[in-house]
C-alpha cells in the first residue's frame, strides 16, 4: 500500500495499484471526515469503492510515476 493525497479534499489514504483496472483503497476516518462525498454518505457504503473524484488523483499520480502497477502474474 503506498499513501495516497486526494487533489480535491485533501483526503489521505493507502492505495495499492495491482493492475490498470484494479485498485485496492484503505480509508481511515480522518481520511473520510476530510471528503465531502464520504462524509455525507452513510458507512461502509462508498468508502469500499472510494469517491467519483479520487479517481483523477489516482490516475495523476500513476501518469506522473508516484504510484507503481504491481502488475502479479
Amino acid at each position: 500500500m503506498q499513501p495516497l493525497r486526494c487533489q480535491h479534499c485533501a483526503a489521505r489514504l493507502l492505495v495499492r495499484k495491482s493492475t490498470v483496472h484494479q485498485t485496492s483503497l484503505q480509508w481511515n476516518a480522518d481520511a473520510v471526515e476530510a471528503c465531502a462525498e464520504l462524509g455525507a454518505a452513510p458507512m461502509p457504503g462508498p468508502a469500499l469503492a472510494g469517491c467519483s473524484r479520487l479517481k483523477e488523483s489516482l490516475e495523476a499520480e500513476v501518469a506522473a510515476g508516484g504510484l507503481r502497477i504491481v502488475q502479479t502474474v
